[in-house]
Parts: structure tokens; sequence; C-alpha cells
């Protein structure tokens, strides 16, 4: 009996002891188990695009001129361009003759551009140089919402000097239309929907009895600009 009894005790024992080794090797596994995981990105190209929201229109400058008497005329156009570029955009503005306004009946008559007393920099004030001339000349100008747009070129430090300070005013700065290309908007940041707004105002001045002499007619300069993402 006693023996019976010793022999249960050792069953028992040995169960308790292979059950204690078992739980050893697998409970190690079991705490050692983690989440996993796997990490990746989307991605999505957007382009930079480019538009004219309003284009420019031709202009009819105002007043007709006497071609003995002389005078000065105005005229304007305005255009609005949206980007989404994250650098911005610039725009420039090249004539397709350098001469000037051409007179549509004889390329032999012409409205000479504008000359500006330093090559290549706007003049503060429209002035013809000599008495008995006549000049056509452009400068640039936009909102004060977009003022910093203009090109430095077209600024002025309000004392007499432009292609410096940041002064956009729409009355100095007057520079000749060129076959050279010449950039008169840099922005540097995309536009709102809406748009950026640049206005281009022309002037046409002849002085008394000019010679060459302006003769009869209509005058043309045909004029195009381009804007492109920065």
């Amino acid at each position: 009996m006693i023996q019976s009894t010793f022999s249960l005790m050792r069953q028992a024992l040995v169960g308790v002891l292979v059950l204690a080794v078992a739980f050893i090797l697998v409970e190690p596994a079991m705490g050692e188990a983690q989440a996993a995981s796997s990490q990746f990105t989307v991605s999505q190209q957007v382009n930079a695009q480019i538009a004219f929201a309003t284009p420019a229109s031709n202009v009819t400058m105002s007043p007709a001129l006497g071609g003995l008497t002389g005078g000065t005329s105005n005229g304007s156009t305005q255009v609005v361009v949206v980007t989404n570029d994250l650098a911005g955009y610039s725009m420039t503005l090249q004539a397709s003759s350098s001469l000037g306004m051409i007179n549509t009946a004889s390329s032999t008559y012409y409205i000479q551009a504008y000359k500006t007393n330093t090559a290549n920099v706007p003049d503060y004030t429209f002035g013809v140089n000599s008495p008995n001339t006549a000049a056509f000349g452009y400068n640039v100008t936009a909102p004060a919402s977009n003022s910093g747009d203009v090109a430095a070129l077209f600024k002025n430090n309000g004392s007499g000097n432009c292609n410096t300070g940041s002064t956009v005013d729409g009355v100095h700065c007057w520079l000749n239309s060129s076959t050279t290309p010449v950039t008169i908007v840099n922005r540097t940041a995309p536009t709102l929907l809406s748009g950026a707004t640049t206005t281009i105002n022309f002037q046409v001045t002849i002085n008394p009895n000019p010679n060459p002499m302006i003769a009869s007619g209509t005058y043309i300069s045909t004029t195009t600009l381009t804007a492109t993402p920065s």
C-alpha cells in the first residue's frame, strides 16, 4: 500500500516536471511575439502649367496725331497670367521690328523706336531726344497686389532713376520695343486662381515738323508677350 502510494506520487511528480519543462520551452516563444509593420509612400506628380487668363488685346493709340503739328498719344493693354508653378513665372516682350511703328502702306515710313539715354535702361521720363523727331516707347506697371512682379528694369527710386528702387507707377521708365526679348515680369511664386495682372503702357510723341517726315497713314508695331514657368 505504501509502495503503491509512492508510485502514484512519483508519477504525479514526473507529470508536474514534464508540464514545467513544457511551459519553460513554450513561454519564451510566446513572450517574444511582436506586431509586424510595413511602411510605404504614395506619390503623385503635378506638373507646372501656365496660361493667359486674359490675353493682350490690340491697342489703338489716342488721339490721332497730326504729321506736321505733332503731339502725344497713349494706349495700353492688360494681361492676366495664371500659373501653379511653385517658383512663379517670367514674361518677355518682343517686337517684330526694332525700327518702331511701321506704316502699313509703305514700310519706308515709320515712327522710330524710343531712344534711351543709356542703352537698354529705361528713361525716367519720356523725352524725344531731338526737337525734330518722333518716338514710340512703352513702360510696364501692375496693381499694388503684385507690383513686385514687375521686372527691376521698370522700377524706379522716385527721384529720376530707373532699374533701381521699388516704385512702379506707370508713368515713368520708358523703353524702346526691340526684336530682342525684354523681361518685363519676374514672379517668384504661384499666382492666385484669379491670376496676376500686368499692364503695358505705350506712348507716341511726334514733335512739330519732324524730320524725317511722318507720312499719313496707320502705323503698327506687332508685339509678342511670352510667359514661361520658372
